[in-house]
């Protein structure tokens, strides 16, 4: 697409960021982060992208940028930054959540986790990749992708890697598109009064 840019997000990209973070996983957001209303969980990654330093700050995201606006985000993390972003992510609970919360969301992170896992060795895993509803099907989210598969070149990665919903066919035909190849089918079925985490196919594609 003519004039679209890419860059790496900065906070105060808060507002239309997070929008487009949230919708890669609504049901899995709202599943591990709300417990008290429907809204916590974007309240949450609100805070969390401000503060920039866990998986779901700033730090980590690249803003596809369209006529001055971000109309998509992406991120690709790696196996040696999982211990940080725990720790970060563990701070951002703390801040945000009174202490009786706290354990629910531990339990129902780490619980997600059995089916979105953390990125393996060597792989670069791509995730919270996102695109504007009315500028879906412009290829952007494409783009995004391949901009992230660039920088997994360039931390001399083998693979990347990410997983897609089993309710996002879309999605699904896109990375099988771009190359992507299917490894492993995780079953879910966690579910809350706020949302839930569905089965989710774990694919990869090699880079040299």
């Amino acid at each position: 697409m003519r004039d679209l840019s890419f860059r790496p997000c900065v906070a105060n990209d808060v507002s239309t960021a997070v929008p487009l973070i949230y919708s890669s996983g609504p049901g899995a957001f709202d599943y591990v982060f709300c417990s008290r209303h429907a809204r916590e969980a974007q309240d949450f990654l609100q805070q969390a992208f401000i503060n920039g330093r866990s998986e779901f700050g700033f730090q980590q995201h690249l803003a596809a940028v369209l006529d001055g606006e971000v109309v998509g985000v992406g991120a690709l993390r790696t196996q040696p930054e999982s211990a940080g972003f725990m720790l970060a992510a563990l701070r951002d609970i703390g801040s945000f959540y009174a202490a009786a919360q706290i354990p629910g969301v531990i339990y129902r992170g780490l619980r997600t986790e059995r089916v979105i896992r953390p990125p393996q060795a060597n792989r670069g895993l791509i995730y919270q990749l996102g695109v504007k509803p009315q500028m879906r099907g412009r290829g952007i989210g494409e783009q995004l992708v391949q901009q992230l598969i660039l920088r997994a070149q360039t931390l001399a990665l083998t693979h990347v890697a990410l997983d897609v919903a089993d309710n996002n066919p879309r999605a699904r035909a896109l990375y099988l598109r771009l190359g992507f190849k299917p490894r492993v089918i995780r079953h879910g079925g966690f579910q809350s009064a706020f949302g839930g985490v569905g089965s989710h196919e774990y694919m990869e594609k090699p880079i040299g």
